[in-house]
């Protein structure tokens, strides 16, 4: 797939975000990475790059950085492409997404709440492939026991956004 990229440097490191320009379409956000370099390599792995812009994603690297300095998201439901998930795995980040800036859950609990009690692997499987960190908040599921599972930024990141998240919101 063809698309284009924009990298922005954030108080956690460079992140990125793949988009359509025309019509605009987001198709995966990056986390932080600690070099340009990095993140780069994270988005040629995954797509092929053409030049091209829209200005909804300079909206959105804004949003992104003032949520790294400590800003709660909104979630450009409109942006988002949906098309290559199963209706249940879409409705798995969107119950995600209620989770608040702050708070956890667990995947325990997303699984219950989507109706699906017996689903909890599911539910991780979901987190880990969800293309929209940050804006669908899969660092705020833990695990039951209150550890905080596995994230694909690492546990460190996960730990900083909770810290981060829990700071603010206090």
């Amino acid at each position: 797939m063809t698309v284009c990229r924009m990298v922005f440097q954030t108080a956690f490191g460079y992140a990125a975000a793949a988009y359509v320009a025309h019509p605009f379409q987001l198709h995966k956000v990056y986390l932080p990475r600690q070099t340009r370099n990095i993140v780069m390599d994270d988005i040629f792995n995954d797509f092929e790059i053409i030049e091209g812009h829209h200005p909804n994603i300079d909206i959105l690297v804004k949003h992104m950085q003032h949520y790294f300095q400590g800003h709660p998201i909104q979630t450009p439901w409109a942006w988002l492409k949906w098309d290559t998930m199963t209706s249940l795995q879409a409705q798995t980040l969107k119950q995600t997404a209620q989770i608040p800036f702050g708070a956890v859950c667990t995947y325990q609990q997303l699984a219950q709440n989507i109706g699906r009690p017996k689903a909890v692997r599911f539910v991780g499987s979901c987190m880990a492939r969800n293309p929209y960190p940050i804006i669908i908040p899969c660092h705020r599921v833990i695990r039951s026991d209150g550890s905080i599972g596995q994230f694909g930024g690492g546990a460190s990141l996960k730990k900083r956004l909770l810290a981060l998240e829990q700071t603010r919101a206090s």
